[in-house]
């Protein structure tokens, strides 16, 4: 079967220059499945596109030897092609034999159907000489891969972890990347917040054309007045559900909350809780998913116009 060698292994990062964090990247060459491929040299690469979701080069982050980890600082690669605003890279991993036997890696090559899954990416936030944070997550399956005349995937988003205060700050960061480099679809990712009485305080949308990112600043969108009624009486925090959803794209959304006075940064990837209680039949999986984003779209709706937002 043909094959795209940068598929095999990849993670598409968000680079957050709007928010002064620095990106590091941490990669290894085990394969966390025991017994699955022996430790080899692999080969990293980094494709950097532009905040309108335009490739704009290609550079090889180098070699990681057998059995070893390597952390790549991202952030001082990309700031020579983007600087200041937030854009798209990807990071992916080629077994180096493999890269040293193809004339261009954007050319497909015949194997079998190989199973690199689980060889996840470490991405390190960091504000520069004071804290930072971490997750690992990899490119999910056939991401954006849509077959000709089938549907587009879709997104349902999930997170309790929305923390405001005059310190501490949310940002959820979706991010719209294809396994295939010819995608060109546009995502409309439309989010709510929902206080802890369940009320709508918050209904916006973002248009995301294919290979980019953005950082929702979720304090800065929600009106002032809703902020301190939310406010816990002991740590001053207003706590928030986040709710979201795309009926013609899958987005991948990191949740990061920092607190840029104290240096302090999370950053979370959380696997879809309702995807525990999904069928393992995909189409039936996607059949309940679609339904899922239809009522929370029709819920959405009844709240604006209940509060008087129509339009």
């Amino acid at each position: 079967m043909p094959v795209q060698l940068l598929n095999l292994i990849s993670t598409p990062i968000p680079v957050l220059n709007s928010l002064g964090l620095d990106l590091s990247v941490g990669l290894s060459s085990d394969d966390p499945v025991v017994g699955r491929h022996p430790s080899e040299v692999y080969r990293a690469y980094l494709t950097i596109y532009s905040p309108e979701g335009r490739r704009l080069d290609r550079v090889v982050l180098g070699d990681i030897p057998p059995r070893r980890r390597r952390l790549f600082d991202i952030s001082g690669l990309t700031r020579r092609v983007v600087s200041g605003c937030d854009h798209l890279v990807v990071v992916h991993r080629v077994p180096a034999r493999l890269a040293d036997q193809t004339v261009s890696l954007d050319d497909p090559v015949e194997m079998e159907e190989p199973d690199y899954s689980l060889f996840r990416s470490l991405i390190q936030y960091a504000y520069p000489g004071r804290g930072n944070g971490s997750v690992i997550y990899e490119t999910p399956p056939r991401l954006n891969m849509q077959r000709p005349g089938g549907s587009p995937s879709t997104t349902l988003t999930f997170t309790s972890k929305i923390v405001l205060s005059s310190s501490v700050r949310t940002y959820v960061v979706p991010i719209h990347y294809s396994m295939n480099p010819a995608y060109a679809a546009e995502g409309h990712y439309r989010y709510v917040l929902l206080d802890a009485a369940g009320r709508q305080v918050l209904d916006q949308t973002v248009a995301m054309p294919a290979f980019t990112v953005r950082a929702l600043d979720l304090a800065a969108a929600l009106p002032s007045d809703r902020l301190q009624p939310e406010a816990c009486t002991n740590d001053e925090l207003a706590c928030f559900s986040f709710v979201a959803w795309c009926a013609d794209a899958a987005l991948a959304p990191l949740v990061l909350n920092v607190a840029s006075d104290l240096g302090g940064v999370s950053v979370e990837h959380t696997h879809p809780a309702q995807a525990f209680l999904m069928p393992r039949d995909d189409k039936e999986k996607n059949r309940i998913k679609a339904a899922a984003v239809t009522v929370w779209q029709q819920r959405a709706d009844r709240a604006r116009i209940g509060a008087g937002h129509v339009g």
